[in-house]
């Protein structure tokens, strides 16, 4: 697969251009760290809650905290593979 399907890109983009409170705050995983996210590639990473607030992208790896990628846009985010864990 070369990219998500349009529609989980679009809800990407809503969630996290919206900063939904239930994405941000809700987990089944502790502890809670942000909007988690899947890649292509069967990464698992998360944003901030501070950082979509300040319209940064930064992707941080779940288990390490590293950052895994820094983008300009929500559109940079999702062209390079991510989308909001569903």
């Amino acid at each position: 697969m070369k990219s998500w399907r349009k529609d989980q890109q679009d809800l990407t983009r809503d969630i996290i251009s919206k900063v939904d409170v239930v994405a941000f705050n809700f987990s089944l995983m502790q502890p809670n760290k942000g909007c988690y996210l899947d890649h292509l590639d069967g990464r698992f990473a998360y944003i901030t809650l501070k950082d979509a607030l300040s319209y940064r992208y930064r992707v941080y790896n779940y288990e390490t905290d590293v950052l895994e990628g820094e983008y300009e846009t929500l559109d940079a985010l999702i062209d390079a593979g991510w989308k909001v864990s569903t």
